[in-house]
């Protein structure tokens, strides 16, 4: 059998789509073994995934908005108002399909994609970390999410906090430096504190004063950037005491 001495290298599924031209980043999300490959330090995959348009896409997949039933033309103004919903980007589940893929299966899809996006994002992988922390601009978009009204989506909010828990782990200083620097970061995490996942992001960041990188964040500043102590002892009084009201 000569192909067991080495005659015969085994292929990937995942290689063989890389080594395609024009193959699009939905073909890798869609096969099983993607993560365990990018787990396994596919040097071909990570060059990939790292790009900056494919961060950006995957950074999008992770927020994307839950499909409505029904979209119509009147829709569109709305639709570019709230948290650039995929401003720039083609999701493959959208309404602008065609109508032979069910609504059902759009969802399913979305939520696989998300997932997908979320452990792609947040694996232990540290060329990844830091093609986003060089994608800086990507990460403030990311973070618009915070700005949608409550309810947060649960789902999206646990993948949410998810990826940039793993960023905090992996890049304390940097992410606390962007923090820093984003207007309106804090009181937009604040709004969201009856979310259990937003809470667990929020001590997240309090519990980083206990780190050299992020000794000071949660000290009571004249900067609106920065967290305000008064705003986080009546956001964790509220969090302990009231019910936790992300639907479910």
């Amino acid at each position: 059998m000569f192909w067991r001495f080495g005659g015969y290298a085994n292929v990937s599924t995942i290689d063989s789509i890389l080594e395609r031209d024009g193959f699009q980043l939905e073909e890798l999300l869609d096969e099983s073994d993607l993560v365990q490959e990018l787990k396994q330090h596919n040097a071909r995959l990570v060059e990939y995934l790292r790009g900056p348009q494919v961060l950006e896409k995957l950074l999008k997949y992770v927020v994307a908005p839950r499909l409505e039933p029904v979209a119509t033309a009147d829709d569109d103004d709305e639709d570019e108002d709230e948290d650039e919903k995929g401003k720039g980007l083609a999701l493959p589940f959208t309404a602008s399909q065609s109508h032979s893929t069910s609504q059902e299966d759009n969802e399913k899809k979305r939520n696989r994609y998300a997932f997908v996006a979320a452990e792609i994002l947040s694996s232990d992988n540290w060329s990844m970390y830091e093609a986003l922390m060089e994608s800086k601009p990507l990460l403030r978009a990311f973070w618009q999410f915070l700005k949608r009204p409550a309810p947060l989506d649960p789902l999206q909010a646990s993948y949410f906090t998810k990826v940039n828990e793993s960023l905090f782990d992996k890049k304390t200083e940097e992410m606390v430096d962007l923090l820093k620097s984003m207007e309106g970061a804090i009181p937009d995490i604040l709004r969201h504190v009856d979310c259990p996942m937003i809470m667990d992001l929020l001590l997240k960041i309090i519990s980083l004063e206990r780190t050299e990188s992020g000794q000071g964040i949660a000290e009571v500043s004249d900067d609106p950037g920065q967290l305000m102590g008064q705003e986080l002892t009546i956001a964790l009084c509220s969090g302990c005491t009231s019910k936790m009201s992300c639907p479910h």
